[in-house]
Protein backbone atom coordinates (compact mmCIF):
# COMPACT_ATOMS: atom_id res chain seq x y z
CA UNK A 1 0.00 0.00 0.00
CA UNK A 2 2.60 2.59 1.08
CA UNK A 3 4.48 1.48 -2.23
CA UNK A 4 1.93 2.74 -4.51
CA UNK A 5 0.97 5.88 -2.75
CA UNK A 6 4.14 6.79 -2.98
CA UNK A 7 4.21 5.37 -6.73
CA UNK A 8 0.61 7.40 -7.41
CA UNK A 9 2.34 10.40 -5.92
CA UNK A 10 5.34 10.56 -7.85
CA UNK A 11 3.39 9.52 -10.73
CA UNK A 12 1.73 12.70 -10.30
CA UNK A 13 4.74 14.99 -9.23
CA UNK A 14 5.77 14.15 -12.60
CA UNK A 15 2.97 14.93 -14.92
CA UNK A 16 2.86 17.91 -13.36
CA UNK A 17 6.55 18.94 -13.97
CA UNK A 18 6.71 18.00 -17.53
CA UNK A 19 6.80 20.73 -18.73
CA UNK A 20 7.52 24.11 -17.85
CA UNK A 21 4.17 25.74 -19.05
CA UNK A 22 2.78 23.30 -16.54
CA UNK A 23 5.17 24.55 -13.92
CA UNK A 24 3.92 28.13 -14.88
CA UNK A 25 0.44 27.22 -13.67
CA UNK A 26 0.69 25.44 -10.11
CA UNK A 27 -0.87 26.61 -7.80
CA UNK A 28 0.86 25.18 -4.47
CA UNK A 29 -0.52 25.65 -0.79
CA UNK A 30 -1.45 23.69 2.41
CA UNK A 31 -2.26 23.83 6.11
CA UNK A 32 -1.37 22.19 9.36
CA UNK A 33 -2.25 21.41 13.07
CA UNK A 34 0.09 20.88 15.68
CA UNK A 35 -2.22 19.98 18.63
CA UNK A 36 -1.31 18.53 22.35
CA UNK A 37 -3.73 17.33 24.57
CA UNK A 38 -4.58 15.29 27.91
CA UNK A 39 -7.35 14.20 29.79
CA UNK A 40 -7.50 14.90 33.30
CA UNK A 41 -8.29 11.19 35.12
CA UNK A 42 -6.02 8.67 34.86
CA UNK A 43 -9.16 6.29 33.44
CA UNK A 44 -10.12 8.78 30.95
CA UNK A 45 -10.17 8.31 27.05
CA UNK A 46 -11.69 10.93 24.86
CA UNK A 47 -10.89 11.75 20.92
CA UNK A 48 -7.76 9.50 21.45
CA UNK A 49 -5.77 10.91 23.98
CA UNK A 50 -5.47 9.50 27.54
CA UNK A 51 -4.12 11.22 30.78
CA UNK A 52 -0.32 11.60 29.34
CA UNK A 53 0.11 14.22 26.99
CA UNK A 54 0.44 13.97 23.75
CA UNK A 55 1.19 15.56 20.33
CA UNK A 56 -0.12 12.49 17.42
CA UNK A 57 -3.79 12.67 17.75
CA UNK A 58 -4.88 15.70 16.18
CA UNK A 59 -2.05 17.03 14.22
CA UNK A 60 -1.55 16.96 10.97
CA UNK A 61 -0.01 18.26 7.97
CA UNK A 62 -0.83 18.91 4.32
CA UNK A 63 0.02 19.99 0.57
CA UNK A 64 -2.18 20.72 -2.36
CA UNK A 65 -1.17 20.97 -5.84
CA UNK A 66 -3.60 22.70 -8.29
CA UNK A 67 -2.38 22.94 -12.43
CA UNK A 68 -4.13 24.50 -14.64
CA UNK A 69 -4.57 22.59 -17.90
CA UNK A 70 -6.54 25.02 -19.91
CA UNK A 71 -8.87 28.14 -18.89
CA UNK A 72 -11.34 25.25 -17.91
CA UNK A 73 -9.49 22.07 -17.28
CA UNK A 74 -7.44 21.70 -13.99
CA UNK A 75 -6.23 18.88 -12.36
CA UNK A 76 -5.47 18.91 -7.84
CA UNK A 77 -3.66 16.43 -5.71
CA UNK A 78 -3.80 16.94 -1.78
CA UNK A 79 -1.73 14.87 0.45
CA UNK A 80 -1.84 14.60 3.99
CA UNK A 81 0.53 13.53 7.35
CA UNK A 82 -1.64 12.08 10.04
CA UNK A 83 -0.51 11.84 13.83
CA UNK A 84 -2.74 9.65 14.34
CA UNK A 85 -1.96 7.48 11.81
CA UNK A 86 2.20 7.65 12.79
CA UNK A 87 2.55 10.74 10.15
CA UNK A 88 2.00 7.83 6.82
CA UNK A 89 1.57 10.35 3.75
CA UNK A 90 -1.87 9.45 2.10
CA UNK A 91 -3.57 11.01 -0.68
CA UNK A 92 -6.77 12.68 0.52
CA UNK A 93 -8.05 14.29 -2.82
CA UNK A 94 -6.94 13.64 -6.45
CA UNK A 95 -9.53 15.17 -9.03
CA UNK A 96 -9.84 16.69 -11.73
CA UNK A 97 -12.13 19.69 -12.79
CA UNK A 98 -13.63 21.02 -15.37
CA UNK A 99 -15.66 24.28 -14.95
CA UNK A 100 -18.55 24.19 -17.77
CA UNK A 101 -19.57 27.74 -17.26
CA UNK A 102 -19.07 30.54 -14.62
CA UNK A 103 -21.51 28.65 -12.10
CA UNK A 104 -21.18 25.14 -12.88
CA UNK A 105 -18.32 22.66 -13.06
CA UNK A 106 -17.83 18.57 -12.48
CA UNK A 107 -15.08 17.16 -10.43
CA UNK A 108 -13.95 13.43 -11.19
CA UNK A 109 -11.55 11.60 -8.98
CA UNK A 110 -10.99 10.81 -5.07
CA UNK A 111 -13.28 13.94 -3.51
CA UNK A 112 -14.32 14.89 0.33
CA UNK A 113 -17.76 13.46 0.94
CA UNK A 114 -19.98 16.53 1.31
CA UNK A 115 -21.70 15.26 4.56
CA UNK A 116 -21.30 18.24 6.63
CA UNK A 117 -21.17 21.82 6.61
CA UNK A 118 -17.84 22.26 6.92
CA UNK A 119 -16.85 19.31 4.85
CA UNK A 120 -14.85 20.98 2.38
CA UNK A 121 -12.70 22.32 5.76
CA UNK A 122 -12.67 19.34 7.23
CA UNK A 123 -9.12 19.06 7.83
CA UNK A 124 -8.42 22.66 7.40
CA UNK A 125 -8.80 23.76 11.53
CA UNK A 126 -7.68 27.57 10.81
CA UNK A 127 -11.07 27.68 8.90
CA UNK A 128 -13.22 27.29 11.94
CA UNK A 129 -13.82 28.25 15.53
CA UNK A 130 -13.43 24.75 17.29
CA UNK A 131 -9.98 23.22 17.99
CA UNK A 132 -11.92 20.42 16.04
CA UNK A 133 -15.35 19.76 14.44
CA UNK A 134 -18.04 19.07 16.99
CA UNK A 135 -17.49 14.33 17.24
CA UNK A 136 -20.88 14.24 18.52
CA UNK A 137 -22.23 15.01 14.39
CA UNK A 138 -18.81 14.68 12.86
CA UNK A 139 -18.12 10.68 13.26
CA UNK A 140 -18.99 8.87 9.96
CA UNK A 141 -15.66 6.40 10.43
CA UNK A 142 -14.91 8.01 6.31
CA UNK A 143 -14.32 11.02 4.60
CA UNK A 144 -13.77 10.28 0.94
CA UNK A 145 -15.06 9.02 -1.87
CA UNK A 146 -14.33 8.02 -5.62
CA UNK A 147 -16.34 9.48 -8.20
CA UNK A 148 -18.15 12.25 -9.71
CA UNK A 149 -19.93 15.72 -8.35
CA UNK A 150 -21.71 18.01 -10.06
CA UNK A 151 -21.86 21.85 -8.32
CA UNK A 152 -23.61 24.44 -9.18
CA UNK A 153 -24.26 28.46 -7.89
CA UNK A 154 -27.05 30.18 -8.35
CA UNK A 155 -28.69 33.68 -6.87
CA UNK A 156 -32.66 33.85 -6.59
CA UNK A 157 -33.05 37.66 -5.20
CA UNK A 158 -31.20 38.42 -1.78
CA UNK A 159 -29.87 34.52 -2.13
CA UNK A 160 -27.00 32.70 -3.02
CA UNK A 161 -27.67 29.08 -3.82
CA UNK A 162 -25.00 26.12 -3.51
CA UNK A 163 -26.08 22.94 -4.86
CA UNK A 164 -24.21 19.94 -5.48
CA UNK A 165 -24.83 16.88 -6.68
CA UNK A 166 -22.87 13.37 -5.72
CA UNK A 167 -22.26 9.78 -7.47
CA UNK A 168 -19.85 7.33 -6.58
CA UNK A 169 -18.36 4.27 -4.28
CA UNK A 170 -15.86 4.26 -1.05
CA UNK A 171 -13.75 1.63 0.13
CA UNK A 172 -11.99 1.90 3.43
CA UNK A 173 -11.07 0.56 6.77
CA UNK A 174 -13.30 1.65 10.16
CA UNK A 175 -13.75 1.00 13.15
CA UNK A 176 -16.33 -1.41 14.31
CA UNK A 177 -17.28 -3.85 16.81
CA UNK A 178 -14.67 -3.71 19.82
CA UNK A 179 -12.90 -0.53 18.06
CA UNK A 180 -11.08 -3.28 15.87
CA UNK A 181 -10.59 -2.33 12.52
CA UNK A 182 -12.86 -4.09 9.40
CA UNK A 183 -13.15 -3.23 5.54
CA UNK A 184 -16.06 -1.21 4.63
CA UNK A 185 -17.47 -0.76 1.26
CA UNK A 186 -20.51 1.18 0.06
CA UNK A 187 -21.64 0.97 -3.84
CA UNK A 188 -23.98 2.87 -5.43
CA UNK A 189 -23.22 5.92 -3.36
CA UNK A 190 -25.66 9.16 -4.48
CA UNK A 191 -26.85 11.99 -3.09
CA UNK A 192 -27.22 16.08 -2.83
CA UNK A 193 -26.42 19.04 -0.48
CA UNK A 194 -28.05 22.40 -0.63
CA UNK A 195 -26.93 25.50 0.97
CA UNK A 196 -28.47 28.75 1.00
CA UNK A 197 -26.89 31.95 2.00
CA UNK A 198 -28.90 35.50 2.70
CA UNK A 199 -26.56 38.32 4.52
CA UNK A 200 -25.12 36.73 7.60
CA UNK A 201 -27.17 33.46 7.28
CA UNK A 202 -26.66 30.08 6.00
CA UNK A 203 -28.54 27.23 6.02
CA UNK A 204 -28.18 23.72 4.38
CA UNK A 205 -29.68 20.64 4.18
CA UNK A 206 -28.19 17.37 2.73
CA UNK A 207 -29.19 13.70 2.17
CA UNK A 208 -27.29 10.63 0.72
CA UNK A 209 -28.26 6.59 -0.03
CA UNK A 210 -26.42 3.31 -0.37
CA UNK A 211 -28.11 0.41 -1.64
CA UNK A 212 -24.94 -1.53 -1.37
CA UNK A 213 -23.21 -0.91 1.88
CA UNK A 214 -21.05 -3.55 3.30
CA UNK A 215 -18.84 -4.19 6.48
CA UNK A 216 -16.77 -7.48 6.61
CA UNK A 217 -16.79 -9.06 10.26
CA UNK A 218 -15.71 -12.30 9.87
CA UNK A 219 -11.80 -12.76 11.32
CA UNK A 220 -11.62 -8.99 12.63
CA UNK A 221 -11.89 -10.00 16.31
CA UNK A 222 -11.52 -13.00 18.03
CA UNK A 223 -15.04 -12.28 19.87
CA UNK A 224 -17.13 -11.16 17.23
CA UNK A 225 -15.78 -14.66 14.96
CA UNK A 226 -16.63 -16.67 18.33
CA UNK A 227 -20.03 -15.28 18.19
CA UNK A 228 -20.57 -15.45 14.24
CA UNK A 229 -19.82 -19.01 14.53
CA UNK A 230 -21.49 -19.93 17.50
CA UNK A 231 -24.32 -18.66 15.90
CA UNK A 232 -23.47 -21.14 12.87
CA UNK A 233 -23.70 -23.82 15.22
CA UNK A 234 -27.45 -23.25 16.89
CA UNK A 235 -28.84 -22.00 13.22
CA UNK A 236 -29.77 -18.72 14.00
CA UNK A 237 -28.75 -18.34 10.34
CA UNK A 238 -31.41 -15.15 10.20
CA UNK A 239 -29.45 -13.16 13.18
CA UNK A 240 -26.26 -13.51 11.53
CA UNK A 241 -27.98 -11.64 8.70
CA UNK A 242 -29.05 -9.00 11.11
CA UNK A 243 -25.72 -8.95 12.59
CA UNK A 244 -23.77 -8.60 9.51
CA UNK A 245 -23.32 -5.71 7.23
CA UNK A 246 -24.12 -6.90 3.60
CA UNK A 247 -25.27 -5.44 0.55
CA UNK A 248 -27.40 -3.07 3.00
CA UNK A 249 -29.42 0.12 2.07
CA UNK A 250 -27.52 3.47 4.23
CA UNK A 251 -29.18 6.32 4.68
CA UNK A 252 -27.85 10.02 5.53
CA UNK A 253 -29.84 12.94 6.20
CA UNK A 254 -28.55 16.52 8.11
CA UNK A 255 -29.46 19.75 8.38
CA UNK A 256 -27.35 22.71 9.10
CA UNK A 257 -27.86 26.74 10.16
CA UNK A 258 -24.73 29.15 11.10
CA UNK A 259 -25.91 32.93 11.88
CA UNK A 260 -21.96 35.05 11.62
CA UNK A 261 -22.14 38.51 11.66
CA UNK A 262 -18.33 38.72 12.06
CA UNK A 263 -19.20 40.00 15.72
CA UNK A 264 -20.68 37.10 16.98
CA UNK A 265 -22.22 33.93 15.68
CA UNK A 266 -24.48 30.86 16.40
CA UNK A 267 -25.08 27.59 14.70
CA UNK A 268 -26.05 24.24 14.53
CA UNK A 269 -26.61 21.19 13.18
CA UNK A 270 -28.81 17.57 13.18
CA UNK A 271 -27.43 14.60 11.34
CA UNK A 272 -29.09 11.08 10.94
CA UNK A 273 -27.31 7.82 9.74
CA UNK A 274 -28.84 4.75 9.17
CA UNK A 275 -27.92 1.03 7.50
CA UNK A 276 -30.80 -0.74 7.73
CA UNK A 277 -30.64 -4.43 8.56
CA UNK A 278 -27.31 -4.78 10.03
CA UNK A 279 -25.39 -4.10 13.75
CA UNK A 280 -25.25 -0.42 12.80
CA UNK A 281 -27.79 1.28 14.94
CA UNK A 282 -29.44 4.65 13.88
CA UNK A 283 -27.01 7.25 14.56
CA UNK A 284 -28.94 10.77 15.94
CA UNK A 285 -26.26 13.09 16.57
CA UNK A 286 -26.64 16.84 17.24
CA UNK A 287 -25.24 20.10 18.16
CA UNK A 288 -25.14 23.86 18.80
CA UNK A 289 -22.38 26.41 19.07
CA UNK A 290 -21.85 29.83 19.24
CA UNK A 291 -19.38 32.76 20.23
CA UNK A 292 -18.15 36.00 20.49
CA UNK A 293 -15.12 37.50 18.46
CA UNK A 294 -13.21 40.55 20.32
CA UNK A 295 -10.24 42.61 18.35
CA UNK A 296 -7.56 39.68 18.25
CA UNK A 297 -9.42 36.80 19.80
CA UNK A 298 -12.58 35.00 20.37
CA UNK A 299 -14.36 32.72 23.11
CA UNK A 300 -17.08 29.86 22.16
CA UNK A 301 -18.83 27.20 23.32
CA UNK A 302 -20.75 24.13 22.54
CA UNK A 303 -23.25 21.20 23.50
CA UNK A 304 -23.54 18.25 21.63
CA UNK A 305 -25.43 14.85 21.38
CA UNK A 306 -25.18 11.76 20.28
CA UNK A 307 -28.68 9.24 20.24
CA UNK A 308 -28.20 6.10 18.95
CA UNK A 309 -31.03 3.66 18.78
CA UNK A 310 -30.98 -0.21 17.96
CA UNK A 311 -33.86 -0.33 15.28
CA UNK A 312 -36.08 -3.02 15.61
CA UNK A 313 -33.96 -5.09 18.60
CA UNK A 314 -37.02 -8.07 18.59
CA UNK A 315 -34.36 -9.31 15.16
CA UNK A 316 -31.90 -10.39 17.44
CA UNK A 317 -33.79 -12.53 19.40
CA UNK A 318 -32.59 -16.51 19.74
CA UNK A 319 -34.16 -19.07 22.01
CA UNK A 320 -31.16 -19.35 24.38
CA UNK A 321 -31.15 -16.91 27.19
CA UNK A 322 -27.35 -16.92 27.78
CA UNK A 323 -26.88 -16.53 23.88
CA UNK A 324 -29.30 -13.97 24.13
CA UNK A 325 -27.25 -12.12 26.60
CA UNK A 326 -24.10 -12.28 23.97
CA UNK A 327 -26.11 -11.30 20.77
CA UNK A 328 -27.28 -8.35 22.85
CA UNK A 329 -24.05 -6.98 23.66
CA UNK A 330 -22.71 -7.18 20.14
CA UNK A 331 -26.23 -5.62 19.05
CA UNK A 332 -25.57 -3.06 21.61
CA UNK A 333 -21.81 -2.46 21.74
CA UNK A 334 -21.97 0.74 19.03
CA UNK A 335 -24.92 2.03 20.38
CA UNK A 336 -23.49 5.37 22.20
CA UNK A 337 -25.89 7.79 24.10
CA UNK A 338 -22.94 10.71 25.09
CA UNK A 339 -23.24 14.68 25.81
CA UNK A 340 -20.42 16.67 24.73
CA UNK A 341 -19.69 20.64 26.19
CA UNK A 342 -16.98 22.26 25.72
CA UNK A 343 -15.56 25.77 25.71
CA UNK A 344 -12.81 27.46 23.79
CA UNK A 345 -10.35 30.12 22.82
CA UNK A 346 -8.57 31.16 20.40
CA UNK A 347 -5.65 34.02 19.70
CA UNK A 348 -4.36 35.51 16.56
CA UNK A 349 -0.97 34.81 16.47
CA UNK A 350 -0.15 35.70 12.48
CA UNK A 351 -2.20 36.47 9.63
CA UNK A 352 -3.00 33.15 8.91
CA UNK A 353 -2.05 31.29 12.07
CA UNK A 354 -4.36 30.80 15.35
CA UNK A 355 -3.68 29.68 18.80
CA UNK A 356 -6.54 27.73 20.46
CA UNK A 357 -7.34 26.56 23.75
CA UNK A 358 -10.20 23.84 24.21
CA UNK A 359 -11.54 21.89 27.28
CA UNK A 360 -14.47 19.11 26.60
CA UNK A 361 -16.30 16.95 28.99
CA UNK A 362 -17.98 13.75 27.60
CA UNK A 363 -21.06 12.09 29.77
CA UNK A 364 -21.82 8.93 28.73
CA UNK A 365 -25.43 8.01 29.80
CA UNK A 366 -25.19 4.37 28.97
CA UNK A 367 -22.06 3.75 31.08
CA UNK A 368 -22.01 6.77 33.45
CA UNK A 369 -18.58 7.66 32.59
CA UNK A 370 -17.40 11.31 32.72
CA UNK A 371 -14.49 12.07 30.79
CA UNK A 372 -12.59 15.59 30.80
CA UNK A 373 -9.88 16.42 27.62
CA UNK A 374 -7.61 19.47 27.74
CA UNK A 375 -6.43 20.47 24.55
CA UNK A 376 -4.23 23.11 22.19
CA UNK A 377 -3.06 24.05 19.17
CA UNK A 378 -1.51 25.89 16.25
CA UNK A 379 -3.44 25.87 13.52
CA UNK A 380 -2.26 27.70 10.14
CA UNK A 381 -3.10 27.68 6.43
CA UNK A 382 0.43 28.98 4.04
Amino acid sequence: MKYSLLASISATALVMSSSALAQDQIEWSGFGSIAAGMTTGSDDQLFGYDNDLDFNPGSLFALQAKANLSDKLSATTQIMSRGSEDFDLGVEWAYLQYQLTDSASVNVGKLRLPFYMYSDYLDVGYSYHWLRTPQSVYRVPFDNYTGVSFQHNAFVGDFTFNTQLVAGNMQDDISVIGGETAEAELNNLIGFNTSAMYSNLTMRVAYYQTNDANIQLRGIDGNVDALLTLLEQVGADQIIAELDASEDKGTFAGVGVMYDNFDWFVGAEYTELELENSYVPKQRSAYITAGKRFDSWALHATYGKTDDKVMNPERFAVPDPQLQVVVNQAANIVVTETAYSSIGVNFNIAPSAVLKFDVTHADNKLTDDSDVLASAAVQFVF
